[in-house]
């Protein structure tokens, strides 16, 4: 059994209960979530421009923000090391580059965003989602431990850490759900092969998929 094959086993067995508290508000999430409506790809590309402005807006510069006043105000020192910048600004702009073009495969690919209030209509699994299922996610982290590394603050230090555990904890669950109700085995065999974290090599190939699977869930 593969990585991706464990982790679809285990996700499948998280879902199963479903007379919990827990797993009644993951099946609510879940119901809360919605398709994009159908737009032009450049209404589309726009509006997933203006989520991720906003977005990096609160988690790259609100939050770091917030965790240097914590630290002012508790007397936390900071990083002195020398040499930090090269490597914070090689990992927020690795970690930028990949969510951009991830949300423009999410935008051009999918015909959605990225937000699952105004999800993809079609089953998103070219560009970096060949490489990783959740290429946006990697990216956030590459971003935010960046900013952290380049203020040398060990307190904006813990928000990748926390965003980590927390999207793989509640949020991806109810995504994984979510897309798994919509595309049905095309979303399970991609998840069997792309792994949710770590790099996939070599890329998952659509054409190696066997003949007459779709991949998108409706033709509109």
């Amino acid at each position: 059994m593969t990585r991706g094959d464990r982790e679809a086993a285990i996700s499948d067995e998280a879902r199963a209960p479903t007379d919990t508290p827990l797993a009644r508000l993951r099946a609510a999430t879940v119901r809360t979530y919605r398709v994009a409506d159908p737009a032009s790809r450049r209404r589309t590309v726009v509006k997933t421009g203006v989520q991720l402005v906003a977005v990096w807006a609160f988690a790259l510069a609100g939050l770091p923000a917030a965790a240097v006043r914590v630290e002012r105000h508790l007397g936390i020192p900071r990083w002195q090391a020398r040499g930090r910048t090269g490597p914070a600004v090689a990992l927020f702009a690795a970690g930028s580059t990949l969510g951009i073009a991830s949300a423009w495969v999410m935008a051009t690919e999918g015909r959605g965003t990225p937000i699952p209030f105004d999800a993809a209509r079609d089953l998103v699994v070219a560009g970096p989602y060949q490489v990783v299922r959740n290429p946006m996610a990697v990216a956030a982290i590459g971003q935010s431990a960046g900013v952290a590394l380049w203020l040398g603050s060990p307190t904006a230090a813990l928000i990748p850490i926390a965003g980590a555990v927390v999207w793989n904890q509640l949020i991806r669950p109810t995504e994984e759900d979510f897309l798994r109700d919509r595309f049905g085995e095309d979303y399970r065999r991609y998840q069997r092969a792309v792994r949710c974290w770590l790099p996939t090599w070599p890329p998952y190939d659509l054409s190696a998929q066997p003949a007459g699977d779709a991949v998108t869930a409706d033709p509109g």
